[in-house]
């Protein structure tokens, strides 16, 4: 099991999620902050710009250039890291109309379950006045958890568009763990005739878009969780039924994190592990079913402690144990 590997994709996962998935609609007329945090994904999928952002972790800090297109309501992104050896992703992104979970819970949307909990029931939501970000005024809101199972958030959003130019994740002790800020950005009418790669035009969409607030189908795996923090849903899940391998991925809204199963026989050999990548936690558990050997990998920016109990909380199914039973037989 590649945990590096896992914590990395993660990271990124989260990191471009930031970026260019928080859920809809801004409204002109400004009636609260968590209207203004709702409101950030229309800006990130319907406007052209281009702009220069700063990524700062574990006192690390890298530029990143970006060029975020629209075309006949398909978005297109094109992303250049610009330190250390260099790091290109173009990539077609969603589609205006697409819906995802994380977008779901946080317009407040029933999802998954009638009974699971509005965003605003997890997080305090605060406008803490106005600030000037790359050169354009900006909201700062302030996003503070009711629980101690999730970290807080800073942003600041754009005043003229709804467009996110700052993200600050903080500490239970209110300290910034992570920080994404724009230090320049554009909205130039000259990027609407930048001519979209072909290739990108007729590449596949990531999975994952809603077509209904439907449950995310797990009847498939061989594994639960038997405790969740509240308000977390299963947003994605990958089995491979070669190797018996899972992963799952939830989200809040606005947090999220990742379970990995790794039914290989080489997972005997790794030690249990609780650590930290940045602000990313890994928390890694064996379990033994019959003769199998299973890793368990909680990973995501969430407390250690909250990873620990999500990892305690991974079971097998009883269909599991009983095949396991029949194997040694």
């Amino acid at each position: 099991m590649r945990l590096n590997h896992w914590c990395k994709n993660l990271r990124l996962a989260a990191f471009i999620a930031a970026i260019f998935a928080h859920g809809p609609l801004f409204a002109e007329s400004v009636k609260s902050a968590y209207d203004l945090v709702r409101g950030t994904a229309k800006a990130s999928k319907e406007l052209n710009y281009r702009g220069v952002f700063t990524y700062e972790f574990r006192g690390t800090l890298r530029s990143i250039k970006v060029v975020h297109l629209v075309r006949d309501g398909q978005s297109y992104e094109h992303i250049v890291h610009m330190d250390g050896a260099g790091h290109e992703i173009v990539r077609r992104g969603d589609d205006v109309g697409c819906t995802r979970p994380a977008e779901m819970l946080l317009l407040g949307t029933e999802f998954a379950a009638d009974n699971s909990p509005r965003l605003d029931d997890l997080y305090s939501f605060y406008i803490r006045g106005n600030a000037r970000i790359a050169g354009r005024m900006a909201y700062m809101v302030e996003i503070r958890p009711k629980d101690k199972l999730r970290y807080g958030y800073v942003v600041a959003i754009d005043k003229l568009n709804g467009l996110m130019l700052q993200s600050m994740l903080i500490s239970q002790s209110g300290k910034p763990l992570e920080r994404f800020q724009y230090v320049d950005i554009s909205f130039p009418g000259e990027l609407d005739n930048i001519q979209i790669p072909e290739q990108l035009v007729n590449s596949q969409q990531a999975p994952g878009c809603l077509e209904s607030s439907e449950a995310v189908d797990a009847s498939a795996s061989k594994w639960q969780p038997t405790w969740l923090p509240s308000g977390f849903v299963l947003s994605d899940i990958k089995i491979d039924s070669s190797t018996g391998d899972e992963s799952w991925m939830y989200t809040d809204g606005l947090a999220l994190f990742s379970v990995f199963i790794d039914s290989a026989e080489k997972s005997r050999r790794f030690p249990p592990v609780d650590a930290k990548l940045g602000t990313t936690v890994a928390v890694l558990s064996k379990v033994t079913v019959g003769e199998q050997h299973y890793a368990i990998c909680v990973v995501g920016e969430i407390p250690d402690a909250t990873a620990r109990q999500i990892a305690a909380s991974i079971s097998p199914r009883a269909s599991t144990i009983e095949g396991a039973v029949q194997a040694i037989k």
